[in-house]
């Protein structure tokens, strides 16, 4: 089977179809394909940016050393001046080029970064990693931004340490890094945080939990469907439903939150319960049929139709 899927992934790095060339792409890196790398380098110059991302992703991810000067091609990059592009690139600030334009789609420079770091992280992640050493909280920020716009697990150690710093502002932005990074180690720092004085610091700790998904944060998820602002009990609801886990305690965590006072609220709960399939919840979603605010009636009606087919063909049970 290994074999066969391999040899359909080399095969299908020959074709021209974006959608077959960009899947095989993609699965020549989770497999790390190395006998995939000519084929990698021949996406790069496709026409479809997209294509062009996933194969520069893959030949980080295989270790094609030979690839580096046609990543540094997509980062109109001298050797000069590749880690000033290459630190630009991790910044993410870029806007879409207008179609007829010759600029590279900021999303393909990021990708051509992460890969040009994978195969030689001095070039840019060191001076990243000097710079989360800074008391400066501007230079701070973007550092940590950088390396998780990089994929560079190398500085979560630091950024877990930052999530108790003073600055509310550096401890949000640590919390979304380690989520965008999915650092499991920040689990128990993280969960700590959802009882942080600042909302915005609360709100991207639920967040970065969402992206992490790990069991010992549920609990203090469900919680978070009590919280003080609105914006926390909507990340909160929205996370526990990406969790896809009929937990009994949560799933009553989520209808009491139907009766939430703010809309944007009520629909995440609707939302999260129409995701977990929990079949309980039918009568108290058909309830907001007839809510106030026409958001949360529509999503009401998506999620009652979809708690009816659970209540009629229930699926397998999901309790941990």
């Amino acid at each position: 089977m290994a074999d066969n899927l391999a040899q359909a992934v080399l095969e299908s790095l020959e074709t021209e179809d974006p959608n077959i060339l960009r899947a095989a792409c993609h699965m020549a890196g989770v497999l790390k394909l190395a006998q995939a790398e000519r084929g990698l380098i021949k996406a790069l110059g496709h026409k479809v940016w997209q294509v062009q991302a996933e194969a520069a992703r893959a030949l980080g991810r295989i270790g094609a050393a030979g690839a580096q000067p046609f990543l540094r091609r997509l980062l109109k990059a001298s050797e000069g001046e590749l880690r000033a592009k290459m630190l630009s690139a991790a910044a993410g600030k870029g806007q879409a080029p207008a179609e007829d334009s010759e600029e590279t789609h900021p999303e393909l420079a990021r990708a051509a970064a992460v890969a040009l770091n994978q195969l030689s992280p001095k070039t840019a992640q060191d001076a990243l990693m000097a710079a989360l050493g800074s008391d400066q909280a501007a230079l701070l920020s973007a550092a940590m931004v950088g390396l998780a716009n990089l994929e560079s697990a190398a500085g979560s150690e630091r950024m877990v340490e930052l999530l108790s710093n003073q600055d509310p502002a550096i401890r949000r932005t640590a919390a979304a890094c380690l989520g965008k990074l999915r650092e499991s180690q920040a689990v128990p720092k993280l969960v700590e945080l959802l009882d942080d004085a600042d909302a915005g610091v609360r709100k991207e700790a639920v967040i970065a939990l969402n992206h992490i998904k790990d069991r010992r944060a549920l609990g203090a998820l469900g919680d978070r469907l009590g919280d003080a602002d609105p914006e926390v009990r909507r990340v909160a609801a929205i996370a526990l439903g990406n969790t896809r886990l009929r937990e009994e305690d949560l799933v009553k965590a989520l209808m009491k939150g139907l009766k939430d006072r703010d809309p944007n609220v009520r629909k995440a709960c609707l939302s999260a319960l129409a995701n977990l399939k929990a079949a309980e919840a039918l009568e108290e979603a058909a309830a907001l049929l007839k809510d106030s605010h026409d958001e949360v009636a529509r999503q009401a009606g998506v999620t009652v139709v979809a708690l009816g087919q659970a209540r009629e063909k229930p699926d397998y049970e999901t309790h941990g």
